[in-house]
């Protein structure tokens, strides 16, 4: 009992002093701020697609030829931009590009000068009756207006082609009805349905700010878990408590009053992203006008993968809280923590990187070694999820990384416990690898 009440009566100390610091207040602000303005970020794009919608003139001769012409550029650049461009006009009443028609080629191509319009689409009529465009713009050539429009032209020319065929409009619209086309997994045995592009993409921001969200938990929490250690070692504090609570009960104190900061400032950012996404549709619609769609929870959200974010992200810091603050003992000086705590970084860092490349497609999460990575204790917390939300993971792989992640968190509270035994007693000493052995072998 005596124990279990030192390390409680510790890890309570150790919650008082960061809860009550200005870094956790300011960085909790902040980090909930962040999340908020990330997941509002569609909207915010598309207040600023409805201020700045592209204006494009059209000038021919024939009037009528102007006419057709702006419907099918307005029609064809307003439906690629909305569904799949920027993403911001469908369902708003508001255009990214509105295409109107002037009767005068100086005129229109003076307004472009003035900044009024973004551009004049010129249409002429050769000797053989073929059209020919014209653009003229402040824009570069490649520039994403200039490639929609030419697009564009080629739709109004194949149409005023096929009008000088004497080819009706009906059998017009058969010429350019869809293919009957489908993408199936190369696997006979999958059978569930291929995502689309945008469900494909939330499911790797999904995964991605997870990893992230884990990565910092490890990093900023075990820094300062070292860091604590060392304060109370260079101010002689360790000295007295050590009269009272045992190493052991000292770094598990340490650990889990930390830890209990990071599960509060990260619940907090969880939460208010949660709200911040759930109140987006009528957020939209009071910023863009229109009715309230319906709230959506982002593609591949699930309670599963949530559980196991967060029991991945409370393993992957007792793991590495554990070994940050073994780490911690052996310096005596706050400029020594960087270096003591770099085996840590550099693993932890790594197992980010190739989770992050795995769940945005940079890395083939399906090869052999990336699935062998993710049994790792180490790297699991940061490479596992990514597989898990895009239904790679088998449920009996996820099961050993869990039990490997235990087993080696058991292993991790034992080394640095021996360590931490006698490294919170050396000053003035910076310890190198052979030292570190020593003190494995003498630790009690």
């Amino acid at each position: 009992m005596n124990r279990a009440a030192n390390i409680i009566a510790i890890a309570r100390r150790e919650f008082t002093i960061r809860i009550r610091t200005r870094s956790f207040t300011v960085g909790t602000l902040l980090l909930v701020l962040g999340v908020v303005l990330i997941a509002l970020l569609p909207t915010v794009i598309g207040k600023i697609d409805t201020v700045d919608a592209t204006k494009v003139t059209v000038v021919a001769a024939d009037n009528a030829l102007a006419q057709r012409s702006a419907t099918t550029i307005s029609t064809l650049l307003n439906a690629g931009a909305g569904a799949g461009q920027s993403g911001s006009s469908a369902g708003i009443g508001q255009p990214d590009f509105v295409v109107s028609i002037a009767t005068g080629l100086p005129a229109a191509r003076e307004a472009v000068v003035r900044g009024e319009a973004s551009g004049v689409l010129s249409i002429e009529r050769s000797a053989d009756g073929t059209l020919a465009f014209t653009f003229y713009s402040n824009d570069p050539a490649s520039g994403r207006t200039a490639s929609l429009l030419q697009q564009a032209a080629n739709a109004i020319a194949v149409g005023d082609r096929l009008d000088r065929l004497s080819i009706p409009a009906s059998q017009q619209a058969t010429l350019f009805s869809p293919a009957a086309f489908s993408v199936a997994w190369p696997d006979p045995a999958r059978t569930e349905p291929i995502q689309g592009g945008a469900a494909a993409v939330g499911q790797d921001m999904l995964a991605f700010g997870m990893t992230i969200l884990i990565f910092m938990i490890v990093i900023m929490y075990g820094n300062w878990v070292a860091m604590s250690v060392v304060e109370e070692k260079s101010s002689r504090v360790m000295e007295v408590v050590l009269n009272a609570a045992t190493p052991f009960q000292l770094l598990a104190g340490k650990v889990f009053g930390v830890g209990l900061v990071a599960f509060i400032q990260y619940a907090a950012v969880v939460v208010a992203g949660g709200v911040a996404l759930l109140a987006q549709p009528t957020i939209e619609s009071v910023v863009l006008g229109g009715a309230a769609s319906a709230s959506m929870v982002p593609q591949g959200l699930t309670p599963g993968l949530l559980l196991l974010f967060g029991l991945y992200g409370i393993l992957g810091f007792l793991l590495y809280a554990s070994l940050y603050a073994a780490a911690g003992s052996l310096v005596s000086r706050m400029e020594d923590v960087n270096s003591a705590v770099m085996p840590m970084t550099l693993i932890s860092t790594g197992g980010y990187m190739i989770g992050v490349y795995a769940s945005t497609g940079l890395l083939d999460a399906r090869s052999g070694w990336i699935t062998a990575l993710t049994f790792v204790p180490f790297l699991s917390p940061f490479m596992m999820l990514g597989r898990v939300s895009t239904g790679i993971a088998q449920p009996w792989e996820v099961a050993v990384s869990l039990v490997l992640l235990v087993a080696m968190i058991v292993v991790a509270i034992w080394v640095a416990a021996r360590i931490y035994t006698v490294g919170v007693l050396l000053y003035g000493q910076r310890p190198g690898t052979r030292a570190v052995w020593r003190l494995l072998r003498e630790g009690m």
